[in-house]
This record gives structure tokens, sequence and C-alpha cells, in this order.
């Protein structure tokens, strides 16, 4: 039904594709005709529609311009007409190998020293234990390496999204006591980048319910967040409260990605001189561990000792892939809101309040330089005067240039992760 498919692509501009995708795209268009629709959903979709969709009174119209009515029919989750599934699928998250306390650079001491305790598996002096820090502070290496030397006991290590997508498919299919049972009866949870639990409610009152099981049987979790679990923003006070209840331990800025890439190589017995370190730096962001690893594979191969031309001969196939993944101010305005915590629609919005005027400046001012947009274009992009725009911009540049916080350090993480691939 093309109306429903166009008010569908019109949602995920509000709610965003990834919600929609999760939502709305299962439910089961039954019948059509010029002024109504019969949905099929669970009584969760229905739900969610309702509290989700029908506050942003989006019109829904036929061809001539008429409202069509939506009419349901909802499943009981239990019945037979639910999708057919084997079993909820519920896994940990793969753990990276070279992630471990051995490969860790000791720029966060007190964090590594808290991990090196962690990693004996006694019995929790602090509970939870949250890390915190900006991206690239080294949150995932210390969580990982955790469950690395943990082996020997039931550790579940899992990003925020993947807690989110078992809770969504475990909704969905009607499993809940299955998906309560694989986060329940483990020894140790470890959870990355809690702060992506902002306006997520179901996923919110599950991991609630699952941190007080865990809590109360005396289990360790451990957390990793962008910011401490006071400066945490729209998560419910009664899960902040007990993030609070153990350790907070922060980690500094991100250490030089030159001394990362130069211990990587050792790890490898890679010779390395500094202008190929050079060349990997300018050229690669996103391929950057799969170039380190390809040029290993091919020294292997060869008694050749690597120099910078040799690298680009190697890692031709690479460099153009990295060149292909071309920058948008859509991939901007979400990395940037990644790295803040908050959606790209409170980039775009009007609101004025500091948590996302900040971010906003910031996207402005990678839009300008990264991509050389127009100030006006920019205007139009983030609701804002094209004068508004020249000054915010000006404003990140200055702050950056003196190193002001927090402009300094985000604009630096931020260049790394967002850096296009030199000509």
């Amino acid at each position: 039904m093309k109306a429903w498919e166009e008010l569908l692509e019109t949602l995920a501009h509000h709610l965003g594709s990834e919600a929609v995708a999760t939502w709305l795209r299962p439910i089961t268009i039954l019948r059509f005709d010029a002024a109504n629709v019969t949905l099929r959903a669970t009584p969760f979709q229905k739900a969610w529609f309702d509290e989700h969709v029908l506050p942003l009174r989006i019109p829904f119209l036929n061809n001539n311009q008429r409202p069509i009515q939506i009419h349901w029919e909802t499943l009981n989750p239990k019945s037979q007409d639910k999708p057919v599934s084997p079993s909820l699928q519920i896994r940990p998250d793969p753990l990276d190998p070279e992630f471990t306390l051995k490969t860790y650079l000791r720029t966060n001491e007190m964090g590594l020293r808290m991990a090196e305790e962690l990693s004996q598996g006694h019995a929790p002096a602090f509970n939870p234990v949250v890390f915190f820090g900006p991206s690239g502070s080294g949150k995932t290496h210390l969580l990982t390496a955790i469950a690395h030397a943990l082996q020997g006991k039931k550790v579940f290590l899992v990003h925020m999204q993947t807690f989110t997508d078992h809770v969504v498919n475990a909704i969905r299919l009607g499993l809940m006591q299955e998906f309560r049972k694989a986060y329940r009866e483990i020894d140790v949870l470890i959870v990355d980048d809690i702060h992506e639990l902002a306006r997520k409610n179901a996923t919110q009152e599950e991991f609630f319910h699952t941190f007080n099981t865990l809590h109360t049987l005396g289990r360790q979790i451990i957390l990793s967040s962008a910011c401490s679990p006071a400066q945490l923003q729209d998560i419910e006070p009664r899960l902040i409260s007990r993030f609070e209840w153990g350790i907070a331990i922060p980690l500094s800025a991100p250490p030089d990605l030159a001394a990362i890439l130069a211990a990587k190589a050792s790890r490898l017995h890679l010779d390395l001189p500094p202008d190929v370190i050079d060349f990997l730096l300018q050229r690669f962001s996103r391929s950057l561990k799969a170039a380190i690893d390809a040029l290993h594979a091919l020294a292997l191969r060869t008694d050749r000792i690597l120099n910078r031309t040799h690298a680009e001969t190697l890692l031709a196939d690479l460099l153009a892939k990295e060149q292909s993944e071309t920058l948008t101010h859509e991939k901007i305005i979400r990395r940037i809101a990644d790295h803040f915590g908050i959606r790209p629609e409170d980039i775009t919005g009007k609101s004025q309040t500091r948590e996302f005027a900040q971010p906003r400046q910031i996207a402005m001012y990678f839009c300008r330089t990264l991509l050389n947009t127009p100030y006006q274009q920019l205007g139009r992009l983030f609701n804002r005067d094209h004068s508004t725009v020249i000054s915010s911009v000006a404003q990140v540049e200055a702050a950056a240039a003196a190193k002001e916080q927090p402009y300094a350090e985000a604009v630096a993480i931020l260049t790394r992760a967002l850096r296009v691939s030199a000509p």
C-alpha cells in the first residue's frame, strides 16, 4: 500500500529509520480501500504506535488527499499467528582478541588498576563499576579485557544496542522468559555504552529488573558510559541511582593514535617506519585496523622493507574503499549525536539548551570545514539563520585553537572519527 509506505518514510524522519524498521514495518496490512486500512499487530506494537506515532499528528492521506482511517486486529503474542522462531537467539557480543590488559596503553592508570582487580574474579568490592569517558578513551578495551580474563566464569558482555535488540526481539516473539533466563543466570554482566539507554523506555524497564536481580544475587555488574552516572540524560532516576551504588572511574581523553599504531605493530613484529605511520594516519580512519593487518599479512610473504611508496601500492584496494565511503551532512550529524549521547534530530531541532546547542555548533563547524558547505545551506540544514551559523563556526574554531573545553576535546576526537581520506 503506497500511502502506508509513504507514512513510514515520513515517520523515519521523525522517529529514526531503526525505530520504524523495528516497530512498524513488521505490522501486516490485512485489508485496505480508499478510506480504510486494517492492520494486524501485537498489543505491544499497537501500544508503541499509540505512544510514539499518534502524538506526531502526521496526516495519513489517500491519493485524493482524504484521511485514511486505521483499524486494528491485535494478536496474542503467544498465539499461533506470531512469527515462527525456533528460539530467541541471545548471545554475548564477540570479544576482540586484541583487547587485553597487556595491550592496553597505560594512559589511564586508575582505570587499568580497577580492571586488573575485577579480572581476579573475587566477590565484588564495588557493584556496579562504571568506567566513563569520551569516545576513544579505552572503555571498550577495558571491558573486553576483563571479559577475556574471566573466561572461567559465565560472563555476558554486550553493547547496549545489543541488549536493546534482545529486548525488542523477545517482546515481538513473546519470549520474555527466555530473555530473562539468559541475562539473569550469569556470573558477570558487562554492558558497553549505557548512555544509549536514553529514551528507550521498554529497554530501561528490562535493564532495571535485570540489574536488580543480579545485584541482589551478588553478581558483578560492569558498565561503561560517555559521561558519569550523574550526567546521564533521559534515563529514569531509579536506574541512575543504581549506577551510583558502586564506583565510577573516569577515563581521560584518548592517547596519541600514533602510539597505538606503534604498539600494535610491535605486537605483530611488524617494522613500521615513521613515514608509513604518517601515511596510515593521514589516509585511513575507518579501515585503519584492516590496513595494519593487511600490511602484516603482506610483510610475512616478502623480505622487502616497508616504506611509504610500498605501503601505498600494497594498500591500494583498501585505500580506494576508504575513499569511497563519502562523508555527508547526515553522517556528520549522526556521528556527533552518538558522541554526545543525543539524537540527530536534537542537533537539527529548535531547542536552545546547552545540552543540544554545543553539539549543534560543533556539527555546523564540521559540515563547514569538512564539506565546505555554504553558510546559507547550513542555515537551512540546521534551521538557523546563516549569520548564526557563521558565528557558531567561528566560536568552535576559536575555542579549538585556544584549547578551550569542552570544545577542544570534542573537536580533537571527532576530527579523527570524521576525517576524510586525503586525495
